[in-house]
């Protein structure tokens, strides 16, 4: 390139000499190529921040994308109830379920309801049992308790003998279908 020569696209101003200060001229694409260049990035900034919900370099505004405050709150099952099929006696549904409220626990099986009956002083606990297994009740003196200490067990309505206690504990050996057991005691709390 010739000494005083100017690259390509730039031109000497007219009516100037070569040794003038004179910045050359830029072209209008050059401004144009600028402004796409900002335009796209902050279509981009925008996009991000809409689609991410986070918004960069932390300004302290909210963000969309924040965890929730509560955790989802369970709900019951739809089938977790029992419908007695034949009235016995004087408990009713209405008594109360005792299900949650006792601690038990069955080897084999499930246990469907317990309930009190007052006109017999007692605790009765449907069972689905299809084999022998345990039963264990842990049972509490706000509910059910006796006088002497001792309960008297029923399973499917006959005496039933083969069972422990330990205090207010009762460990029942339930023969194949048991399907009700009543423990009976000196009073029961409604």
């Amino acid at each position: 390139m010739a000494e005083g020569a100017l690259p390509k696209g730039f031109e000497k101003p007219s009516g100037s000499s070569s040794q003038s200060s004179a910045s050359p001229k830029k072209r209008g694409a050059d401004k144009l190529g600028i402004s796409i260049a900002i335009g796209i990035t902050a279509v981009a900034l925008i996009l991000g921040i809409g689609l991410t919900g986070v918004i960069p370099m932390d300004l302290g505004l909210p963000s969309v994308m924040q965890p929730a405050t509560t955790a989802p709150v369970p709900q019951e099952p739809y089938w977790n109830f029992f419908v007695p099929t034949q009235s016995s006696g004087s408990y009713a549904p209405s008594d109360g379920n005792l299900i949650d409220q006792l601690d038990w626990s069955i080897s084999t099986g499930d246990v469907v309801a317990m309930y009190l009956d007052k006109g017999s002083s007692s605790l009765i606990i449907h069972t689905d049992t299809v084999d022998y297994g345990e039963l264990f009740v842990g049972l509490n003196a706000d509910y059910i308790g006796s006088d002497d200490g001792t309960f008297f067990i029923l399973v499917d309505n006959q005496e039933h003998e083969d069972y422990e206690q330990a205090g207010m504990d009762l460990y029942i050996n339930l023969p194949a279908g048991a399907e009700k057991v009543e423990i009976i005691g000196s009073y029961v709390i409604l």
